[in-house]
């Protein structure tokens, strides 16, 4: 696949989870725009082709990669691919995510799993898979998209709360684990981000406006974040040059954890 596009990531190579809308939409077209080369993952091929083309379109270097990254063939297998396919690996980003709402008390165990399996066992997997890759290159970076629910508590928040912070502790361990070797890891903790996930969250809720006005309570900021914000921190994590920077967890929220 030609490459044309040219920039601080060029010959780099980035599998972003999460990939056809919201942040990680945004995060691989930033990627692109500096001239790495993009696994675009999700499960929905039509919205995946549509970001790739766009990519492509733009001079840069993009395929489409449908897989269930809670699976654990299905990650080896993808991981595979995008070698394959690209030739290396040395970023990934692991932002695939769900939020369901609800205490301890009205949460189901089904919906608890499955807030788990897609926020911390996905990163887990695809981590698990891509490391020994990284680790036999010597450099590269995992990016690690948590929450400012992983960093204090939401209401009503209680499964997706524990998942984020479950990110937040992989993201150091996985730094101790394996900074030494040249694996940079560290981890973005997004304030509210208008994305169709918070749309879809919004517009369930019993009092869409009264649930907005309550994101927009929490920040410093007189408006919500956007995909481009995230994606622009997570281009800093990505650059090779950034050498000294591990285990960092990011706060980009509008200032909500200043209140």
């Amino acid at each position: 696949m030609m490459k044309t596009t040219q920039g601080r990531l060029q010959d780099e190579v980035a599998i972003v989870t999460g990939a056809t809308s919201g942040i990680g939409e945004a995060i691989t077209r930033r990627f692109a725009a500096e001239g790495a080369m993009v696994a675009v993952v999700g499960r929905n091929r039509q919205r995946g082709d549509s970001v790739v083309g766009s990519i492509i379109e733009a001079g840069g270097a993009a395929k489409f990669f449908a897989a269930d990254v809670t699976d654990y063939d299905a990650v080896a297998q993808l991981v595979g691919a995008v070698i394959s396919q690209f030739g290396t690996l040395s970023i990934v980003v692991n932002n695939a995510g769900q939020s369901i709402p609800g205490s301890v008390v009205d949460i189901t165990p089904q919906q608890w799993d499955d807030v788990f399996r897609i926020n911390v066992t996905s990163a887990y997997l695809v981590s698990h898979h891509a490391m020994p890759h990284l680790l036999r290159r010597g450099d590269g970076s995992v990016i690690n998209i948590s929450s400012e629910a992983g960093l204090k508590g939401l209401k009503d928040r209680a499964a997706y709360c524990a998942a984020k912070a479950a990110l937040v502790g992989l993201t150091k361990a996985m730094a101790v684990d394996h900074s030494a070797r040249g694996i940079r890891i560290n981890c973005i903790c997004p304030g509210t981000v208008e994305t169709p996930m918070i749309s879809r969250l919004i517009e369930s809720h019993a009092h869409p406006g009264a649930m907005k006005d309550e994101f927009l309570q929490r920040r410093l900021t007189p408006y919500l974040g956007t995909p481009d914000n995230i994606a622009e921190a997570a281009l800093y994590f990505a650059l090779p040059d950034n050498v000294y920077t591990t285990g960092a967890i990011l706060s980009v929220d509008g200032g909500s954890l200043a209140r």
